[in-house]
């Protein structure tokens, strides 16, 4: 009897750890059998979320996962239950069908913008360097028109504002003589790159001198006098072949140019000078100042007296002039509305021409 009750007794203990032990393994079969559904859901929702629609499968997702959480969260749920697992698989593979088909247009679509977006990126790539490339070419004929124009310079006492100039230049700087072509101005290319480059060097001197217009001039009427006569002293050395200079830059096809760059080099100086009024004034002073100049210019071609003495004092007695001329015009207020935009178009127009930014001050 006492063997019987043993025995009852350790049959029932062994039987209590063999079914503890089944549903371990029970769960942790069907844990097992949830993730490895569950874990290609995850993965393929990392896709969705590179796609274009991936808000809306994501919340057709939810609201799938939302009518699953009530039950997962429950207390009463019974892992050993197959029908629930069941249940659920069928739920969740009726929600799959729709969301891959979803998932896979966003994924042919996230395909085709990034496609499209590379092809922009090597389309705008090959547009930039093919720019550089021309800017390249552009400097590199630049540095040699540059060359040949330097080179052409002492010729033109001898020769004139002329090709024949030009062609002595390039053959000189080790080009051949039918570079001349690079030319199609002829000898206004050569008066143009020497007026530009006069002008160049005068603007230098004065940004120096100001320390590049911070410094204050003490006379600004000196200051001008100054500008002008170490700019018509330029012309000098070229003043016997000068006449011809002022024909080729008077012809209708060049005008426009010739202008643009007295108008700019007499801005630079009044600017210089400390003028940084923005009244009527601003206009009669540079239109004022190129007259001068290029009366002064016309004198002096004129002039045989002892290092053009009578040039600088005919320079003097104008800029007297107008100061006196611009103290009337800044007395009549009449006239200042009529005048200001027609200045200010031309020396927008000059600086345009020459391809000068107006706005560098």
């Amino acid at each position: 009897r006492i063997l019987r009750e043993v025995r009852a007794v350790f049959c029932e203990q062994l039987e209590k750890k063999l079914l503890k032990n089944m549903v371990h393994l029970s769960v942790l079969n069907k844990t097992r059998r949830l993730q490895s559904m569950l874990v290609p859901l995850s993965a393929h929702s990392c896709i969705l979320a590179c796609s274009a629609n991936s808000s809306e499968v994501f919340a057709q997702r939810y609201s799938a996962y939302a009518s699953v959480r009530p039950l997962l969260a429950s207390p009463a749920l019974n892992f050993h239950s197959t029908s629930f697992l069941h249940s659920t698989s069928i739920h969740l593979k009726s929600i799959t069908p729709a969301s891959d088909s979803a998932s896979s247009e966003s994924i042919d679509k996230f395909r085709e913008r990034e496609e499209q977006r590379e092809r922009e990126y090597e389309e705008k790539k090959e547009s930039e360097e093919a720019q550089a490339e021309d800017e390249a070419k552009r400097a590199k004929i630049d540095a040699i028109r540059t060359q040949i124009l330097e080179a052409a310079l002492p010729h033109v006492t001898t020769l004139g504002w002329t090709r024949n100039a030009i062609v002595k230049g390039a053959e000189e700087a080790g080009f051949p003589s039918v570079v001349h072509g690079m030319f199609p101005d002829g000898g206004y290319a050569l008066v143009s790159y020497f007026y530009g480059k006069s002008n160049d060097e005068v603007v230098k001197r004065l940004q120096e001198e100001t320390q590049n217009g911070k410094m204050a001039v003490g006379d600004p009427l000196e200051f001008l006098i100054r500008a002008v006569r170490i700019r018509l002293e330029m012309i000098i050395p070229y003043k016997s072949q000068w006449s011809q200079a002022l024909a080729l830059m008077a012809l209708p096809q060049n005008a426009a140019t010739s202008l643009a760059q007295v108008l700019t080099l007499v801005d630079d100086i009044c600017y210089y000078a400390g003028d940084r009024s923005v009244d009527f004034g601003w206009y009669t002073r540079r239109v004022g100042l190129a007259t001068i100049m290029k009366m002064t210019e016309l004198f002096m071609l004129q002039d045989s007296s002892v290092d053009h003495a009578n040039t600088w004092e005919f320079l003097r007695n104008r800029m007297d002039e107008a100061v006196q001329v611009q103290t009337i015009l800044s007395e009549t207020e009449g006239m200042t509305h009529s005048f200001t935009r027609s200045f200010n178009s031309a020396f927008i127009t000059a600086r345009n021409i020459l391809g000068i930014d107006y706005r560098r001050r």
